[in-house]
């Protein structure tokens, strides 16, 4: 495929993520794609395969959002060959009300037609509040007691 066709499958993956139509969404990826985060945050590393991108990886980030909040905003697409790349904002409400605004760019590898990897950069404001919220909100999904810390602000 060419570089027009491949930024249409980030770019209707992007819009299906934005607007909720998961299934959309799951159609653009290969079977076996990789999501990759770097760092040491919980969601750091690599999860492989649609189930654990979308039911471990992005299904526990709904619980700390309003239903239907989270908005993407494309800034920028940029192709060549089989790659992709995106700078996205995203913008919602936590579960609590606080708005949330984030900046990504991120890296789509495509292969026949659909997304076989996307590596992700993520800027973290507040990188220490962020870190201890993601934390507190891991270990809440783990089953956890959940403790409420002021400086966990990002889901508060």
């Amino acid at each position: 495929m060419g570089v027009a066709e491949n930024k249409k499958v980030v770019l209707g993956f992007v819009e299906a993520l934005s607007s909720g139509n998961i299934e959309a969404a799951k159609a653009a990826l290969a079977d076996d794609a990789t999501w990759w985060i770097p760092g040491s945050l919980p969601v750091s590393g690599t999860h492989r395969g649609k189930k654990a991108i979308f039911e471990d990886f992005l299904g526990q980030a709904q619980a700390f959002f309003q239903p239907n909040s989270v908005s993407i905003q494309v800034r920028n697409a940029i192709g060549e060959g089989d790659m992709v790349a995106v700078e996205w904002v995203a913008r919602g409400k936590s579960a609590k009300g606080r708005n949330y605004e984030n900046y990504y760019h991120l890296m789509f590898e495509l292969k026949n037609g659909k997304i076989q990897a996307i590596r992700e950069y993520v800027e973290w404001q507040g990188k220490e509040d962020v870190t201890h919220a993601e934390r507190v909100a891991t270990e809440y999904v783990l089953g956890r007691k959940l403790t409420i810390d002021p400086r966990a602000e990002l889901f508060a």
